[in-house]
């Protein structure tokens, strides 16, 4: 039987996922909107949002990983397959510590505040400082593009193991009974 991550850390692996994967669109969307319009500030709202629990998520993520440890690896994983996808693992969580909290920085220091779901503002924390505000705004822009391929990497590393690999990978973050077609 295919050794698999609790049900507790698929289930924050997906949440995580499904985050991430609607935080991306909404920069796009809100970095593209009419400057001011109600659909940019909706879209920030969202986006800072979904920012606010991809990092809590994550908190939660590392701290539990000590407690509830990942399963073993099936057996046909080479060495530097099982390093690649540590490494993928933890550069994963740096940037999805990195990513809200320079988000958040470049906004407080901006004087935008997080409307949490576009309808419960948030207090500012910290004055208006613009230069502190555009250090946090390039230190969020650099992110971007690893964690682009971070997860253009990921998601490879999946299809390859699925299809080519045939060892199993994928049923360690699916629930007991999932179709697995990875497994030999």
């Amino acid at each position: 039987m295919q050794p698999r991550y609790s049900a507790l850390n698929q289930a924050l692996h997906w949440i995580t996922a499904l985050c991430m994967f609607a935080v991306l669109p909404l920069a796009w969307v809100m970095t593209n909107a009419k400057v001011g319009s109600s659909l940019q500030h909706a879209t920030y709202n969202w986006h800072k949002t979904l920012g606010l629990a991809v990092l809590l998520l994550t908190l939660f993520r590392i701290v539990w990983r000590f407690i509830d440890r990942p399963p073993a690896y099936p057996p046909k994983i080479a060495a530097w397959d099982r390093a690649l996808a540590h490494l993928t693992y933890w550069l994963f969580f740096g940037l999805m510590l990195w990513m809200p909290i320079t988000g958040f920085m470049n906004s407080a220091y901006d004087g935008y505040p997080i409307k949490l779901f576009n309808l419960i503002a948030t207090p500012e924390l910290f004055p208006k400082n613009q230069e502190l505000a555009d250090l946090f705004a390039t230190l969020h822009a650099l992110g971007q593009w690893p964690v682009y391929g971070l997860i253009v990497l990921h998601l490879s590393a999946v299809a390859f193991h699925l299809i080519w690999g045939k060892n199993g990978i994928l049923g360690r973050m699916l629930p007991e009974g999932a179709i697995d077609a990875g497994t030999p």
